[in-house]
């Protein structure tokens, strides 16, 4: 008995440490959980050659020159440590599932068919971002929130800030979302890939281009296909918002808002030689804008020798202006547009002038969905609204960071009322982060006059002679811009009025800065 109770008392460790061996080969791998590593500029090769899929690598304060990346089978993440500032290249040939989080980035390249799940967000870039779209298909590639700011382009750089370079028939799998686009003087996306999905994005102040050629247009399509453009925003652009001089193929343009700036083109998308293209819920708000125009025009044309644009629908628009068919091109079907401008009422067509959400000058997206009683509201193709369906989240500039600020600040002292005592001098405050010159030019346009119903859209703007100013270290300083007689006398019977400034960082005007959209108040 005593042998037996002997024997049953040692059985009890032993299954005991048989269950829960069990237990803990049932439940080890699952139970493996992600790992943070950290990394500085010195060890980050090494660092991101260990880490296995899922874990996350926390970067030290600092700059890491190009980074190269590599093949992982899960996705690694790489971020800085709380409250550091980071900064790097990416050169990814090839690199697969990689995450890239809150980082300055200098220049992005991307190339390879091995490159694959690749996710860019919430960092700041001032550099230009290359796509070889000739070796990337189905990549998974998404730009998310993201600031690209104040990139000019050079004699050899690409046309856009984000270029996708060759085209293909294979699509991309390139997707740019819920970003903003300021600044500098290039195109913002300039495209020529199939596939791209471009939604949700900000685009405003891009500085105006130059004679010799260089563009600042929001979207550049040039040989793409495919391309869906949706819920975008775009403000203050001087170039053309969207283009396509050489052909578009099967392009969705929806759900936009393009505020056509005062100075720059009426033409809010420009396709020439579109094949079966469609432009539809977009609103084009009324205005005056160059060459006397009126501001939201849609053109279709084809250029000489370029094959004959067909097969466009054109529906459920709002616009400003109008619908310009030339050279040859045809569009399949022009139906259910709300015109600020007069027009035949056909094909559901409407003539008046749209009521916006957000008031006569809304400043958000969401802004500009019609108001109840407009004319439009419920009258779409499909039942809804004319113009945009806020059917998502609208997209909002974001405010950049510390590290997105090109280092130049701006502020206007001087009121209108006071402009003449003060010997006609327009005084301003400049902001500086470090020692440097800069060139600093721009115009005045005079806002609505003072006891009368007409503003400042027929009247000719003011330009500034460029001024030279040096700081030989960090701080502010007054600038001045002197206004001439005939000057003062247009902007003393003003309410208001708006600065256009650029900021330049060489004499001959080439390598924009910063642009600043600014009120002069009475």
């Amino acid at each position: 008995m005593r042998n037996a109770a002997r024997r049953r008392r040692s059985a009890r460790p032993y299954g005991l440490v048989v269950a829960l061996a069990a237990v803990v080969l049932t439940i080890g791998p699952a139970a493996c959980t992600a790992a943070e590593l950290t990394a500085t500029p010195a060890n980050l090769d090494s660092v991101f050659g260990s880490a296995k899929g899922g874990d996350t690598i926390l970067l030290a304060g600092g700059s890491y020159g190009s980074f190269e990346g590599g093949t992982k089978s899960r996705m690694v993440t790489l971020k800085p440590q709380p409250g550091a500032r980071v900064r790097m290249s990416l050169r990814f040939n090839p690199a697969s599932n990689i995450t890239i989080d809150g980082v300055t980035l200098d220049e992005v390249d991307i190339a390879n068919s091995a490159t694959k799940d690749i996710v860019v967000r919430n960092s700041d870039i001032p550099g230009q971002v290359i796509f070889h779209t000739g070796e990337l298909a189905n990549a998974n590639i998404l730009f998310d929130n993201n600031d690209h700011h104040d990139f000019s382009k050079c004699d050899q750089c690409a046309e856009g800030r984000v270029s996708l370079l060759e085209h293909t028939d294979q699509p991309s799998g390139i997707t740019i979302q819920n970003s903003q686009f300021r600044g500098g003087m290039s195109d913002g996306i300039s495209n020529g890939a199939n596939g791209l999905r471009i939604l949700d994005n900000v685009f405003h102040d891009l500085v105006p281009g130059t004679p010799d050629g260089v563009h600042t247009d929001a979207i550049q399509l040039f040989g793409s296909k495919n391309t869906l453009i949706k819920g975008n925003y775009m403000y203050n652009v001087r170039g053309q918002q969207i283009m396509a001089p050489d052909g578009a193929d099967h392009e969705i343009i929806e759900d936009n808002v393009i505020a056509a700036d005062p100075d720059g083109y009426p033409f809010v998308i420009s396709l020439g030689s579109d094949d079966g293209s469609i432009i539809r819920h977009n609103t084009f708000p009324d205005g005056s804008c160059a060459f006397n125009a009126r501001c939201g025009i849609i053109a279709l044309s084809a250029k000489s020798g370029n094959p004959k644009g067909s097969g466009t629908i054109i529906r459920d628009n709002v616009l400003g202006g109008s619908i310009r068919v030339a050279d040859g091109s045809t569009a399949s079907e022009i139906s259910h547009n709300l015109f600020a401008s007069p027009t035949a009422s056909t094909n559901r067509n409407l003539s008046g002038q749209a009521r916006f959400a957000g008031g006569a000058h809304p400043t958000t997206y969401a802004g500009y969905a019609l108001a109840p009683g407009s004319p439009g509201k419920g009258t779409a193709s499909d039942g809804g609204d004319r113009g945009i369906r806020l059917t998502a989240a609208a997209p909002a500039p974001r405010a950049p960071s510390a590290a997105a600020s090109s280092g130049i600040g701006v502020r206007v002292l001087t009121r209108l009322r006071t402009l003449a005592r003060n010997g006609g001098r327009l005084r301003l405050v400049v902001t500086v982060d470090k020692a440097r010159t800069i060139v600093l030019a721009g115009r005045v346009r005079p806002g609505r006059a003072l006891g009368g119903r007409g503003g400042g859209q027929a009247r000719a703007t003011v330009k500034l002679k460029a001024k030279t100013v040096r700081f030989s270290r960090a701080g502010r300083r007054i600038v001045s811009f002197k206004l001439n007689r005939h000057a003062l006398r247009v902007l003393a019977r003003s309410r208001n009025a708006r600065l256009a400034l650029q900021a330049y960082a060489d004499a001959e005007r080439k390598q924009a800065v910063r642009a600043f959209k600014l009120t002069i108040r009475r």
